[in-house]
C-alpha cells in the first residue's frame, strides 16, 4: 500500500511538474507551410484562417544582422495532459535559415518540429526547397557548424543537439487519403509516402544519434495539433 500511494505521489508530481515546466521548442520550415498559422494555434485555439502572402513572417536588419524574433510561451493541452511551450515564429525563407540555428542554439531548444507539406512530394521549386531546408538543418546539426548570436550561445552551443527532431507534414486535410488513414489506425504513419523525400536524411540524422518522429497536422482546421505537441514532449 505504500509503495502504490509514494508512486501515485510521484506520477502527480511529475504531471503538475510537465503542465507548469516550459518546454524550448524549435519551429521551422520553409515559407508558406504553416508555422504562422502554428504558433496562433497554440497562443488562442479556434477557428483559423489562411494567412496572405503579403502577412507572412518577415524579419529586419539592424546593419547586416537580421533581429531574431522572441519567443513566447503556449499552454498546450489535450485530455487532462498540459505542456508549456516556449516557441517563436521564425520566416522560412531561404535568406531566414541561419535565423534557424540561431534561434534553437541561444534558447536551447530541446525538440525541433519541421514542418513541411505536400508540395515536398509533388516536386518543383518550392517542394525542392522544402527538402533542401530540412536537408540544411540536418547538415548543421550533425557537423555542429553553428553560427552564434552572443558569447552565452557560443559557450552553451558547443555541445548542444537537440533532444528530438519531429518531421510535421502539415496540411494533411489535402493529402489524408486511404493509405493515409489505414497507416494511421496501425501507428504507421512514417510509412506514408508523403515523407520519402526525407528519408535520406532522416536516415542521417539517426546515424548522428538524434532521435526522429514523424506526424501528421492540420493547423488550419486545428486536427492533431496537441497530439503532436503532447507527443514530441514526450521524451
Amino acid at each position: 500500500m505504500t509503495g502504490s500511494v509514494l508512486v501515485g505521489a510521484a506520477l502527480w508530481g511529475q504531471n503538475i511538474y510537465n503542465a507548469w515546466r516550459p518546454r524550448s521548442v524549435g519551429i521551422y520550415g520553409t515559407a508558406l507551410v504553416g508555422k504562422t498559422t502554428l504558433d496562433s494555434y497554440m497562443t488562442t485555439p479556434g477557428e483559423m484562417y489562411d494567412i496572405p502572402i503579403e502577412e507572412r513572417t518577415e524579419h529586419y536588419k539592424i546593419l547586416t544582422r537580421y533581429i531574431l524574433p522572441k519567443s513566447t510561451k503556449k499552454r498546450v493541452s489535450w485530455k487532462g495532459e498540459k505542456r508549456v511551450v516556449n516557441s517563436a515564429d521564425i520566416g522560412g525563407q531561404e535568406r531566414y535559415w541561419n535565423l534557424w540555428i540561431e534561434d534553437m542554439v541561444y534558447r536551447q531548444a530541446e525538440a525541433i518540429i519541421y514542418m513541411f507539406d505536400g508540395r515536398a512530394l509533388k516536386g518543383g521549386a518550392e517542394g525542392m526547397e522544402q527538402v533542401a531546408g530540412f536537408k540544411y538543418l540536418c547538415d548543421v546539426l550533425i557537423s555542429r557548424n553553428y553560427r552564434y548570436r552572443s558569447i552565452r550561445s557560443r559557450v552553451k552551443g558547443r555541445k548542444y543537439s537537440p533532444k528530438l527532431i519531429m518531421l510535421v507534414a502539415n496540411k494533411a486535410d489535402r493529402f489524408f487519403d486511404d493509405d493515409a488513414a489505414l497507416l494511421w489506425q496501425q501507428g504507421r504513419i512514417g510509412e506514408h509516402k508523403v515523407f520519402d523525400p526525407f528519408r535520406d536524411d532522416l536516415i542521417r540524422l539517426q546515424k548522428a544519434g538524434i532521435r526522429t518522429k514523424r506526424s501528421f497536422m492540420a493547423t488550419r482546421i486545428g486536427w492533431n495539433v496537441e497530439i503532436t505537441m503532447l507527443d514530441l514532449l514526450t521524451m
